[in-house]
């Protein structure tokens, strides 16, 4: 490793002694930032510079009548929001200078409102659901965001008159629904309080009424119980006048006893007429005066009542005749011509107050004026109930009467016709006995007669209590009926529909129509929030930045190192001096580049962190940049330059990798941008769950392959790099570098083969030589053919058909395949001169490159042991020699005891045998004299020219090497 630090030091000293070289490497590492940095600045905002961009508006609409709108023009209301709306630059002009201005690219878009924009729209009042359209024309050539943004002005547009025509249609209908339903409030309200207000007179006179007819109900059954007892005398007198017939029947002899019990009976059947006609007299008086007491009352009441309407209809004109009076004061007081201030509002103040009081007494003339119109209805009930009461009495006082006359008529006819006939009789009691018994027997159907007009009375009395209780039932179930009415009327107005419907009345239509018109609101919450569009796109430039950095280092320093300075060293010696100085500048350009991300002003949660990132990257990046430019040279610089045209589209850089074709899906995982630009992102916007360690880890990995080509299979392209070197060389136009590339490189079996024997290797080596060259530029021609014919093919159907991300793979891996196959026949010539030259070394050359080729087959097996035996040979722990460091490694490692090339590769040691066969076959013997068939079991030594060889071949080959070949034939 002291070799690796003296390449380093002697490269910073170089720099540094030379102020050219320093202002080339401050360029160097700060140039590739600034790809970072201007993207970024540049992007920083974009969308907020979108005023800017001029989008022309072309209003034709004529406009329309729109029901309960009157005249209304739609692309008028648009352009009127399109003025306050600053997202893009309206212009508005006419149909030609729009469309022509669009052409020329003046305007990036051209928005037309048709004439019948309005119409179209009103149509749906009708039941015309046809959509309104505006055209939207657009220039796409003029850039390739512009259409996006002008689409979006357009979705806006949209918006816009989606939002204003449904606000518009909202206003009307909420404005039309207030109306309906205040109406239907008020009508509702006004109804109400008048039914609750007449319900309330209708109840306080029922039940006024049904206590008169209570008291009522209580005369009738007075009178009921003195018919009775009319009634009763009466079957007394019956009986009486029974037993007195009877009596006269049986003292028809005595006579002077007949006529005073005559006299007496005559006494008795007067008094009870008397008393009857008195005790029904007596009762109809009672019954009329109660009906008429409560006839008299009803049309007190009603009396009562049509006082009330008189004086409230004084009072409603007073009222009247004082807001006509306080009217012609306002006016008055508003006539007078007043200078003063304090006057003028004293007067303000007056004319104030006593509109204040009009007001008051319109509100006091309407309410007399309703309850005058109730008062008024509740005296004629009372009217008429007054004429019901009267035409009852009427029928009682009758009933009676007629009940009396029968009992006068009784009475008169005992005293004017019975009595006389019974007093002449008694004179001639003989003569008229029997008549007088007769007489007698005729006076008690009399009575019952009397006693069935009382029963009838009794009966009309019943009827009369029964039909006045039936009228207090009638009018106590009005009263509950009128109380369950009440609330009835009260429960309409605290029911639902009834507080919907004052809802929609109190609803605001400025409310509504916004709802309307923005029904849902989207509320965003940002997981990680990014500040800006900069610093979204950080990650992504400054990996970029990073990659052409390392990809600039290896373009403007050397690659391959001289001694100068620094004596022999290893190849890998070499590459990781010159490794050492690359990353170096690298993490100098990370560190620049992630700095100035910081100081333009990017989002960073972790600055630290955000810069370990950038130079972890950095190293990944030179790594994989240098170990592809120093193994492949040109090529490898090519496959970079690919690797960074890839990951541009493929890492997710600035698009989702789901929005990409599934070739870039299919490599996103294998991109060292991937984890690159995400660990970043994990600096800028937050870390979650370990992410941002995650993918340093996995760009770590990276490194692996890196210098697996750069110290592994660099040694396996010397000679290719070689070919490209010179040819391009040759052009004098392109650059290549020499340094180590001037001497041939040959596989380890192509040596052995040449010592075997080279007069053998010569003659099949000028024999597969020829005819090679016979084939070489027949090759070529069809390489060059296949590359004209099988790529125009693939790109001939690329245009064609659909699959387009297929074909244009196919087309770039034939492209690939041909030119490899071109470079390969290329590289087969080129060698075929070289090789040639191999036939003509002598053995010493041989042998010299045998051990050469020996080291590096050691170094591909095991690189760290390699470079630990160099570090201990170069302070003097390993014995001196060509081959020295091979017996330290023998002795450490028992699988290396044979011949490190032949034994390791079985390739190789089909080869060996390949050529050991046809030198038996020509009857060659070995190279210490003996036929194949007199080594079975010996030692064959490896031949050297010299002893100083000789121990040197025991060295490499091993002292005692058995031919097993029939073992490694079975192999």
């Amino acid at each position: 490793m002291r070799k690796v630090f003296s390449i380093f030091k002697r490269d910073l000293k170089r720099l540094l002694r030379n102020p050219v070289a320093i202002i080339v490497t401050l360029g160097v590492c700060i140039i590739p930032s600034l790809y970072a940095w201007f993207n970024i600045e540049a992007n920083w905002d974009p969308y907020k510079n979108t005023s800017g961009m001029a989008v022309a508006v072309v209003n034709e609409d004529r406009g329309a009548q729109v029901e309960g709108m009157g005249t209304v023009n739609a692309g008028d209301m648009i352009v009127a929001e399109l003025k306050k709306n600053t997202q893009l630059d309206w212009t508005f002009v006419d149909k030609s200078e729009g469309m022509e201005g669009v052409r020329e690219g003046k305007y990036y878009a051209t928005f037309v409102i048709p004439s019948d924009f309005t119409s179209s729209l009103s149509d749906v009042l009708q039941g015309n659901v046809d959509k309104g359209h505006i055209a939207y024309y657009v220039n796409e050539k003029v850039n390739a965001v512009s259409p996006k943004v002008t689409d979006t002005g357009a979705s806006t547009l949209e918006s816009q008159i989606n939002s204003t025509f449904l606000k518009t249609v909202a206003n009307v209908v909420t404005d039309k629904l207030k109306v309906t339903a205040s109406g239907v409030l008020q009508d509702g309200s006004d109804a109400s309080a008048s039914a609750l207000s007449d319900i309330q007179g209708a109840q306080e006179f029922l039940a006024q009424l049904s206590q008169e007819i209570s008291d009522a109900s209580g005369s009738v059954s007075d009178a009921r119980g003195i018919v009775g007892t009319t009634r009763t005398t009466l079957s007394d007198l019956s009986t009486k006048s029974a037993s007195a017939g009877q009596g006269l029947s049986d003292s028809l002899d005595s006579l002077s006893g007949v006529r005073k019990k005559a006299s007496d009976l005559y006494s008795q059947l007067s008094s009870g007429l008397t008393s009857g006609t008195s005790t029904l007299g007596s009762l109809s008086s009672q019954a009329s005066s109660d009906l008429g007491t409560f006839s008299g009352r009803v049309s007190g009441a009603s009396g009562t009542l049509d006082g009330d309407i008189a004086s409230l209809k004084s009072y409603l004109a007073q009222t009247r005749g004082y807001s006509a009076t306080l009217t012609h004061v306002r006016d008055s007081l508003l006539t007078l011509q007043l200078t003063d201030a304090e006057s003028i509002q004293l007067r303000d103040q007056a004319t104030s107050s006593i509109g204040t009081q009009i007001t008051v007494l319109g509100g006091i003339s309407q309410d007399l004026e309703q309850r005058l119109d109730q008062l008024q209805a509740m005296s004629d009930a009372a009217a008429n109930d007054a004429q019901d009461v009267a035409s009852l009495a009427q029928g009682l006082n009758g009933s009676v009467s007629t009940s009396i006359q029968s009992l006068n008529d009784v009475g008169s006819e005992l005293s004017g016709s019975t009595m006389p006939k019974l007093s002449s009789a008694l004179d001639s009691f003989s003569q008229v006995g029997y008549s007088l018994a007769g007489t007698t027997a005729g006076l008690s159907p009399l009575i019952s007669q009397a006693d069935g007009t009382l029963a009838q009375l009794d009966a009309a009395l019943d009827k009369a209590d029964g039909a006045l209780a039936q009228t207090k039932s009638v009018v106590d179930q009005a009263n509950g009926t009128l109380g369950d009415l009440a609330t009835d009327v009260g429960a309409i107005r605290g029911a639902a529909a009834w507080q919907q419907l004052q809802s929609v009345s109190d609803v605001s239509t400025e409310k509504v129509s916004d709802f309307m018109s923005s029904p849902a609101t989207l509320t965003e919450r940002d997981v990680f929030s990014v500040s800006n569009y900069g610093s979204g796109v950080t990650p992504f430039y400054t990996n970029l930045a990073l990659w052409v950095g390392g990809f600039v280092l290896v373009a403007i320093y050397k690659l391959e190192v001289d001694d100068e300075g620094v004596g022999d060293f290893k190849p890998w010696q070499g590459y990781l001096g010159r490794w050492l100085l690359l990353n170096a500048l690298g993490q100098v350009q990370a560190l620049i580049c992630c700095v100035g991300d910081l100081a333009l002003g990017i989002q960073c949660v972790s600055p630290a962190l955000f810069v370990i990132a950038g130079l972890v990257e950095s190293f990944v990046y030179v790594n994989i940049v240098y170990a592809l430019s120093i193994a492949f040279k040109h090529i490898g610089k090519a496959i970079a330059v690919v690797l960074i045209i890839v990951q541009i589209p493929g890492s997710s850089g600035t698009y989702p990798i789901q929005m990409m074709p599934d070739f870039f899906q299919a490599l996103y995982p294998w991109l060292p941008f991937t984890y690159g630009i995400d660990a970043m992102r994990e600096t800028i916007g937050g870390f979650y769950d370990g992410y941002y360690a995650l993918n340093i880890l996995r760009l770590l990995v990276f490194v692996i392959p890196a210098l697996l080509i750069g110290l592994g299979a660099r040694r396996h392209l010397l000679n290719i790099n070689s070919l490209f070197d010179k040819r391009l060389t040759q052009t004098d136009l392109m650059i290549g570098e020499r340094v180590g590339m001037d001497e041939a490189h040959f596989k380890l079996t192509t040596i052995v083969k040449a010592l075997m024997d080279s007069k053998d290797y010569k003659r099949i080596f000028q024999e597969r030589t020829a005819r090679f060259e016979l084939m070489y530029p027949l090759l070529v021609r069809r390489g060059i053919l296949s590359l004209f014919v099988v790529s125009g093919i693939l790109l001939l159907m690329l245009f064609l058909l659909d699959a387009k991300m297929t074909f244009l793979v196919l087309w770039i891996v034939s492209l690939v395949a041909i030119c490899t196959f071109l470079i390969v026949v290329e590289y087969f010539h080129y060698r075929v001169v070289e090789k040639t030259s191999l036939a003509d070394m002598s053995r010493e050359e041989l042998y010299g490159m045998l051990d050469e080729s020996l080291r590096g087959e050691f170094f591909a097996f095991a690189p760290i042991e390699k470079m630990v035996l160099d570090y201990r040979s170069e302070d003097g722990a390993a014995p001196s020699g060509p081959l020295g460091t091979l017996a330290d490694l023998r002795a450490g490692r028992t699988h290396l005891k044979r011949t490190i090339a032949l034994r390791k590769r079985a390739r190789a040691v089909g080869e060996w045998h390949g050529a050991d066969r046809l030198r038996r076959s020509h009857g060659v013997t070995r190279p210490n004299g003996s036929r194949p068939e007199e080594d079975d079991g010996k030692t064959v030594p490896m031949p050297r020219p010299n002893d100083e060889g000789d121990a040197a071949s025991g060295t490499a080959g091993g002292e005692t090497q058995t031919d097993d070949r029939d073992e490694r034939d079975g192999e």
